[in-house]
């Protein structure tokens, strides 16, 4: 495989799925031997996390008036450090930075699309999404059918990429860490969110759904984890429920391996906007049972009764059955989550995920 020089932009502040693939994507090909660069604020997450990390950075500021400087300055970097590859990520670093590589013509100009969102402008959309760059990237197929039928993006010139998993995290190991933290006694049942804290999470559904089953599973303990703008809403909704001795609030957790070890089943409640969540993909690499909703790209990576359950986003009556069903029978939900990690491992894994970007790339670029 022939070496590439690589530059991705993004121009979020916060900490993600987003995010996290981004700085996997750059950590995995520097591994493999390219040369790879992150154009960011010095104020993002990423920019932190990149640079402790010792991957070379790019400074840049997404202030509109500062686009013109920032774009020249851009153009001569990717000149003078003959940058094959560009991938951008958001909205302003993908203008920013697409205008600059079109100007020194950068061979091969991608896309990255993460969450499915609606386009308020379709001919902007257009030229986002087809006009600027040469490749769009999905993190799932429902994101990719979106642009091809709203947009008219022909579907040659779209990949689907769901975010690998990195295997030598995410894999089966003892679990208990959160039941000791909590004082529960070892192997008491767990059942968790983990995401960042915004309203389309369906952290709304979840507590309906703990209502509804918690007299009947007394000896159930309900977790959030996550960070966000949304905490001091979900506070006063578990006040307000009568839910405070039944649910605890973890906050933002850096040790994902270790909390979804200790869960009994993982929920991911979504209402909108997701391709195919990471989280999920990495509670299956684990062997945890899953429940998801209908929404984005989860029905892509959880068939219903067969490697989790699926339930209609915005109802938590279903998703209280559907946990019921998981907690009734605990051996039949880890049977579903063992067939998943199987089908992690097969088709999901970080390493596949990279040889099919280095196999794209390798497809626009001509041999060294």
């Amino acid at each position: 495989m022939r070496q590439f020089r690589i530059v991705h932009t993004e121009s979020s502040l916060g900490w993600g799925g987003q995010e996290w693939r981004v700085f996997l994507e750059l950590k995995w090909m520097r591994q493999r031997g390219h040369s790879v660069w992150l154009g960011a604020s010095p104020q993002s997450q990423v920019f932190a996390r990149a640079k402790a990390e010792g991957i070379p950075l790019i400074p840049l500021s997404f202030k509109r008036m500062k686009w013109p400087a920032e774009a020249i300055r851009l153009a001569t970097f990717f000149r003078r450090e003959s940058v094959e590859v560009l991938n951008t990520h958001s909205s302003r670093d993908a203008w920013l930075a697409g205008a600059a590589a079109r100007l020194v013509r950068v061979p091969f100009i991608i896309r990255s699309r993460h969450i499915e969102v609606d386009y308020d402008n379709p001919f902007l959309a257009r030229v986002a999404f087809e006009a600027m760059p040469d490749h769009v990237l999905t993190t799932s197929r429902s994101i990719a059918d979106k642009l091809t039928i709203e947009q008219g993006i022909s579907s040659q010139r779209i990949t689907c990429l769901p975010t690998g998993v990195d295997l030598e995290k995410f894999h089966p190991q003892p679990g208990g860490l959160i039941q000791k933290e909590l004082g529960l006694p070892p192997g008491a049942a767990l059942v968790g969110m983990i995401s960042v804290l915004r309203s389309w999470k369906g952290h709304d559904d979840f507590l309906g759904a703990i209502a509804q089953i918690r007299d009947s599973y007394p000896e159930v303990h309900f977790v959030i984890a996550g960070g966000g703008p949304g905490r001091e809403y979900l506070e006063k909704r578990i006040r307000e429920t009568g839910l405070e001795k039944s649910i605890t609030l973890l906050g933002y957790r850096e040790d994902i391996p270790a909390v979804l070890a200790s869960l009994s089943i993982l929920v991911l409640a979504s209402t909108a906007h997701e391709g195919v969540p990471q989280i999920i993909l990495q509670a299956q690499a684990m062997g945890r049972p899953v429940i998801g909703t209908t929404v984005g790209g989860i029905p892509e990576v959880i068939r219903d009764g067969e490697t989790g359950l699926l339930v209609p986003p915005h109802a938590p009556d279903a998703l209280a059955a559907a946990l019921k069903r998981y907690l009734d029978d605990p051996a039949a939900a880890l049977a579903l989550g063992a067939r998943a990690r199987e089908e992690i491992m097969d088709r999901h894994s970080l390493d596949a995920m990279g040889e099919k970007l280095e196999a794209l790339y390798s497809r626009y670029l001509p041999s060294a």
